[in-house]
Order: C-alpha cells, then structure tokens, then sequence
C-alpha cells in the first residue's frame, strides 16, 4: 500500500533488533467503514492513534468524527474550534455541565 491507497500511521518496530524499520506502515481507510474503537492502558498512545486517523482522513477528504468523553484532545489539534461553544462539553471549569 502507498501513500495514496492508505492513511500513514507510521513505521514498524522490530522487536528482535530493537530498532523501528525504514518501512512506512498504511492502515486501509476501506476497514473502517462504519465504527471503530481504540482501547489500551494508559500511556500506550490512544489518543496519538486517533488524531492521526483524524489528519489521515482529513488528507483524503473522509469525513470523521472522533468523541473524547474525557477532554483528552487539546483544543489545538482543531485550530478554529472553540471549546466554549459547547457548554456542555467544556470541562475546563468546575467539571459541572450546569454551570
């Protein structure tokens, strides 16, 4: 798969010579046609995952949507999208939605 066929998510860590390859790894945008989920302990890159995802779809012109029940996005991974329009969501103050 090239640039053009997949979204780049990186390259591949070889285990036994403990070194990352040369190799540039695509994930196949077509396998994720209708939901997804990425689980993990904590630390092991979730979040990283999934806003590379979102810039890979941005790139091919996919639509996306990305939930982060937590907060755990910065604001400044989505330039122009002000958390304070979304009261109910802006976790930042008290932790309160009611104000």
């Amino acid at each position: 798969m090239n640039d053009n066929e997949g979204f780049y998510i990186g390259r591949i860590f070889d285990q036994q010579k403990g070194e990352t390859a040369q190799e540039r790894s695509f994930y196949d945008p077509d396998d994720l046609t209708t939901h997804g989920v990425v689980v993990g302990m904590t630390g092991s890159g979730k979040t990283g995952l999934c806003v590379d995802l979102m810039e890979e779809a941005a790139l091919k012109g996919l639509p996306a949507l990305m939930i982060d029940p937590k907060g755990h996005q910065p604001p400044s991974a989505f330039p122009g999208i002000n958390p304070t329009g979304f009261p109910a969501l802006d976790k930042r103050g008290s932790g309160s939605t009611r104000g």
